[in-house]
């Protein structure tokens, strides 16, 4: 298959395109380095189609779209933080690069789109079990931009019939993730203090 990887030089990208081509398909990855590291995909490099450019730039993404039949969209600005000190930034990467890409793959042969939106959608909702069925309650200008890509993706089900799903991811770890980025989630976190003989600090 021909797959699109957004932000594939990221953490989770990053895994993914080493994966699909460990499968044998073939792969095109987009990222503009603002949070993702090229040295994440050293060892396919030679293997994949790299295309640096912003998401939100119609002749940076309806190339690439033009030739894959599925896009995993993993590409964003991942920080709750950087939300609030940037609302507009980060709306304008996450809902406004999701819709680019969207209507791209509308006019394409994409049969599969599959977008990483975020537990944080879910806000303070009290339940400990999370379900897709709870209400969305969004905190913050990140949380925001992710239900708006996750709607923008039903709606273009529902007008165009792309098949389009989203993963609300919580705290994904593993190995590659850097401890020290501002980025990096609760685990991580917790790992390293423990590690370096800290105590973790839970707030």
């Amino acid at each position: 298959m021909k797959v699109l990887v957004t932000g594939g030089a990221g953490f989770i990208g990053s895994h993914i395109v080493r994966a699909l081509v460990d499968n044998g398909d073939r792969v095109w990855v987009i990222d503009d380095y603002s949070t993702g590291n090229p040295d994440n995909l050293e060892t396919v490099r030679s293997r994949i189609k790299m295309v640096e450019g912003d998401l939100r730039d119609p002749e940076v993404v309806g190339p690439v779209v033009s030739e894959v039949e599925a896009v995993l969209h993993q590409g964003a600005l991942p920080s709750v933080p950087r939300s609030f000190s940037d609302p507009v930034g980060t709306t304008s990467v996450n809902a406004g690069g999701t819709l680019n890409l969207l209507e791209a793959a509308r006019g394409s042969d994409v049969k599969t789109f599959v977008i990483a939106s975020s537990s944080s959608i879910y806000g303070d909702v009290k339940a400990l079990i999370k379900s897709e069925d709870l209400p969305p309650e969004p905190l913050s200008p990140y949380a925001v931009s992710k239900l708006a890509g996750e709607y923008y993706c039903r709606l273009y089900h529902k007008l165009y019939h792309l098949p389009t799903f989203a993963l609300r991811y919580f705290n994904v770890f593993g190995p590659g993730q850097d401890p020290n980025s501002q980025y990096s989630a609760v685990i991580p976190l917790f790992s390293t203090a423990i590690l370096d003989g800290r105590t973790p600090v839970i707030y």
